[in-house]
Parts: structure tokens; C-alpha cells; sequence
């Protein structure tokens, strides 16, 4: 069993943003643990914190609307190492494990979430004007989270996980916008570049851990 913690950015695409200009990266945060099945292959459960923002720059829209929003996303994945954990393979595999370890995974969950949308390119803590909900929030929508990383191992104990993961989502309210009339079918997506510590408790077997005793 691993002990996973995470930090990072977060970027959105949604109706009104749909490059990285447009986009007010927000903070990711990610607890979670993983199960490894074997060397190469685990499951994962993770709840993660995201905060997502942007403003919309299309001339064609006169609107220059703005929006936050906060996001927990609830998850479980396979991940899968693309290469094995220990160096060599069959009757050659070296005790000694790889520095590094490239990965994919994919999964799915439930994001809640809770959008504010506001006029101007200002903050919304600096908003004098809020726009009315699309819809009643908080709200619940799926999400399929997808990406992959690189891990780089430290000691038998602490590894750490670079990761690129995108976020497919049900939804196209993350934004406090619903869908317009040209792209109805859009969804609201959101990718997260995070680094997380992998934690690895060593358990002692205690029998074997004894010294042995004279007669």
C-alpha cells in the first residue's frame, strides 16, 4: 500500500475558454493511497481539490464574462507501469530497482462542484456583480480522469510522481454557463499538471526481526 500527496496547477476548457490565454490557473491539491496487484500493474483511490478560473477574450462576445470555480473530485484508476519496477526481466530480473518508471493511468468518479461567474477580467473578491446560477449548486457531475507520469524513486520508501491528467467531465456548468447555441454538445473539461510524494510504509516482520536467543 502507498500513501499518495499532491500539489500542483489546474487549467479549464470550457464555453467561454478554450486556450491557455484565456485561463486563471487555480491550485490542486491530491490525497490519496494506491494498492500495487503486481510490479507493474495497481489501483489507485484519490480526492482531489481544484480550483478553476478563467476569462473569457473573444471579441465576437461582448460579454467579457469572468468565473471561479471550486471543484472535489472523487476517483478510482488503473495504473499501469510501462516499464517493470526492477531492472532486467525472467530469470535475469535484478533485485535493484529502476530510478525511474514511466506510467498511465485511467479511471472514473464524481466531481462536486460550485461555479460563480462575474463581468470584467477583475477577481471575484474584487466583483461588485455576480451573475444569477444557471443551475442549483453545489452539483454532482462524472468524470473520467486520464494521463500519465514519470516516477522517480528516492529510497525503498519515497518515490516522487510528476503527472500530467486530464479530466473529461458530464457537465457544462463548471463555468456558470450553460451550453450555447453553435456548440450545444460541448462539455466543461479541466486538466491538472501535480506532483506527488509516494509514500511506502516499510512493515518489519517481527519474527524475523529478532536476534536469536542462546540455550
Amino acid at each position: 500500500m502507498v500513501v499518495l500527496l499532491g500539489a500542483g496547477i489546474a487549467a479549464v476548457k470550457s464555453d467561454i475558454c478554450g486556450s491557455w490565454g484565456c485561463n486563471e490557473f487555480g491550485p490542486a491539491v491530491s490525497v490519496g493511497a494506491l494498492y500495487k496487484l503486481t510490479t507493474n500493474l495497481g489501483i489507485s483511490g484519490t480526492v482531489d481539490y481544484v480550483k478553476l478560473g478563467a476569462t473569457e477574450k473573444d471579441p465576437r462576445r461582448p460579454r467579457n464574462v469572468s468565473f471561479e470555480s471550486e471543484v472535489i473530485e472523487v476517483s478510482g484508476t488503473v495504473v499501469l507501469n510501462l516499464l517493470d519496477s526492477y531492472a532486467g526481466s525472467g530469470n535475469y530480473r535484478s533485485s535493484r530497482k529502476r530510478f525511474v518508471v514511466p506510467y498511465v493511468r485511467a479511471g472514473v468518479g464524481a466531481v462536486y462542484y460550485t461555479p460563480t461567474s462575474f463581468p470584467g477580467q477583475s477577481s471575484l473578491d474584487d466583483s461588485q456583480t455576480t451573475y444569477d446560477p444557471e443551475r442549483k449548486y453545489p452539483a454532482v457531475a462524472a468524470v473520467i480522469p486520464f494521463g500519465g507520469g514519470l516516477r522517480f524513486r528516492i529510497n525503498n520508501e519515497f518515490s516522487i510522481a510528476p503527472e500530467l491528467i486530464y479530466h473529461i467531465t458530464t457537465t457544462d456548468y463548471l463555468d456558470n454557463i450553460g451550453p450555447r447555441i453553435g456548440n450545444p454538445g460541448n462539455k466543461d473539461h479541466y486538466g491538472v499538471a501535480i506532483v506527488k510524494l509516494q509514500y511506502t510504509p516499510v512493515l518489519k516482520n517481527k519474527i524475523f526481526s529478532k536476534k536469536p536467543q542462546g540455550r
